[in-house]
């Protein structure tokens, strides 16, 4: 998704063309299937003591995915390598910290609240 076509696509997805329903849908469907493939990596990081049990692995990849989109919708700057590294640097410290959004599982009495 990174190569011309690809981000077309994205741009495409997440414009205003993102409030036909159609669109909608495929963007849900293409966040709730990769939240489904990579949930499975952190739940056995949090089995194994690397993150804290009560790990959002939800909320934990939307962090992680959220300078990069910043920056392919927002400010445009280039997607580099890097920016990638930082991320996961930034999305690990915040989720070991105790009580971090990230760290702690929505209860839903938190749901309805956000």
């Amino acid at each position: 998704m990174t190569g011309p076509v690809g981000r077309a696509v994205q741009t495409a997805m997440h414009s205003d063309a993102g409030r036909l329903p159609e669109i909608a849908e495929a963007r849900r469907r293409l966040f709730a299937d990769r939240f489904r493939r990579a949930e499975p990596v952190i739940t056995r990081a949090i089995e194994r003591g690397e993150l804290p049990a009560e790990t959002d692995p939800v909320e934990l990849l939307k962090t992680l995915a959220a300078p990069i989109y910043f920056r392919l919708l927002v400010s445009a700057e280039p997607i580099e390598e890097g920016t990638a590294d930082q991320a996961v640097r930034i999305t690990l410290a915040a989720a070991l910290t105790q009580g971090s959004a990230v760290a702690v599982k929505a209860t839903e009495a938190d749901a309805g609240q956000a």
